[in-house]
């Protein structure tokens, strides 16, 4: 009868589909007339055997007798089993299994291969816990149907399964599985899964941010600090107190380190000096005098006594405002990054260059450059999300394929395995 049920098993694997095996013993047809209503009930094989059979393709399903949901619409939709799992009657019942059935087959079998039990085995018990969490689980069981094999390293998810021994078996199982369940449930909620896509879009996006963050600081400065007197006068005490400080805490450091302070280790003292020119070239650029605006006024009622009016107007941009202004924004720009090449700063100086001459310290510009950024960042948020939901489906469908040629190539296996069985058994009769 044991191989018997061992063949049939390796049949089901072959068909995958165990409901409406026609090689099935009588004992388990009577309840598995309908695949996608109820289950057979798990028949508990040796240890050897039965992590053979966990281990093989779908063995998760073919051993707890848990029918397995229908390829296509759990592959194309990850969140049937959400669905189901919050009572809504439009996921189909061929996308789902049943939980509690996975459970309670669980149970059952956790009592023949529980390490404290005769014929018990700790390996088998690992796996068949593992069965476990990845079948109750939507995510993990939706990778596994993907080739039918488990590829995850469940190393650190196990490392402290082995029970203690106790007078019940079946409690410690219970047990085994409320810690594993908290367990797998905490590792989800921490680790979140992290693909390159992902990483391309935080690193994309935390670049626009400091973009804008930049952009609205050179706005400020171009704007409104280097337009008034008492600003700019604030604005140059500042850096050069900064730099001053970063001179100090140099200093020290070199002492420290008895090490000599050379012109490329005061570079940093620089930057704000640098900045701190550059504001005052802004400055200096807008109180150029365009013209002297001289009018008469009307003659007084004292007879050849006249009132002279004379208005100075000022250049709105000049030359020096815009070497002021693509100084600070290169310094902006270059801040950014930790190696700065000559290379490097020519590049952000020809780009600071050209935007200088579009922005020319006026406010509309800056806000329809700020605008156009947030834009970006917008795009960013909403296009790699759904790029690498995209990207997912396309793996997903090659891996689909990967796992149907694993699952044909260990069908030929147990077929020739079943026939060489076949013919030891019938030349023993003999």
């Amino acid at each position: 009868e044991k191989v018997q049920y061992y063949n049939w098993h390796t049949t089901t694997i072959m068909t995958d589909n165990i409901k409406s095996s026609p090689t099935a013993p009588s004992r388990s047809t009577s309840t598995t007339s309908s695949s996608t209503t109820s289950s057979a009930a798990p028949v508990a094989l040796p240890s050897d055997e039965a992590l053979e059979l966990l281990l093989s393709p779908d063995g998760y399903y073919t051993y707890l007798s848990i029918p397995k949901p229908d390829p296509s619409s759990s592959l194309t939709n990850p969140y049937l089993d959400a669905a189901a799992a919050s009572g809504s009657s439009s996921t189909p019942e061929n996308s789902i299994i049943d939980l509690d059935q996975v459970k309670k087959n669980y149970r059952r079998l956790s009592l023949k291969h529980h390490p404290d039990r005769r014929g018990g085995n700790e390996e088998t018990f690992r796996a068949l816990n593992r069965a476990k969490i990845v079948l109750s689980s939507p995510k993990l069981r939706r990778e596994y149907d993907l080739i039918g094999l488990d590829l995850e390293d469940d190393a650190e998810d196990h490392h402290d399964d082995h029970p203690a021994s106790s007078e019940n078996a079946s409690s410690d199982a219970s047990k085994t599985e409320t810690h594993d369940e908290k367990e797998h449930s905490n590792n989800n909620n921490q680790n979140k899964t992290e693909t390159v896509m992902s990483h391309l879009a935080s690193a994309t996006l935390a670049g626009v941010l400091q973009m804008v963050v930049r952009t609205a600081l050179m706005g400020v400065v171009s704007v409104l600090l280097s337009r008034y007197t008492i600003l700019t006068i604030v604005t140059l005490g500042m850096l050069v107190f900064l730099s001053t400080r970063i001179y100090s805490a140099l200093n020290v450091a070199a002492k420290g380190a008895n090490v000599k302070l050379n012109l490329l280790s005061l570079k940093d003292v620089g930057v704000p000096l640098l900045i701190a020119v550059g504001v005052f070239s802004m400055f200096r650029g807008r109180r150029f005098v365009m013209e002297n605006d001289t009018s008469s006024g009307e003659d007084n009622q004292v007879i050849g006594d006249s009132t002279t009016v004379q208005e100075t107007i000022y250049h709105s941009w000049t030359w020096t405002f815009w070497f002021g202004e693509t100084l600070v924004m290169t310094l902006f720009i270059a801040n950014s990054f930790e190696k700065r090449s000559p290379a490097l700063l020519a590049l952000f100086t020809t780009i600071s260059g050209i935007f200088a001459l579009w922005l020319r310290g006026q406010f509309w510009r800056y806000a329809t450059l700020l605008g156009f950024q947030g834009v970006i960042a917008l795009l960013v948020v909403l296009a790699f999300p759904i790029m690498e939901m995209i990207l997912e489906q396309i793996v997903e469908e090659k891996m689909k394929k990967v796992g149907e040629k694993i699952r044909a190539h260990d069908a030929r296996l147990r077929e020739l395995q079943r026939k060489r069985n076949v013919a030891a058994a019938a030349a023993s009769l003999d």
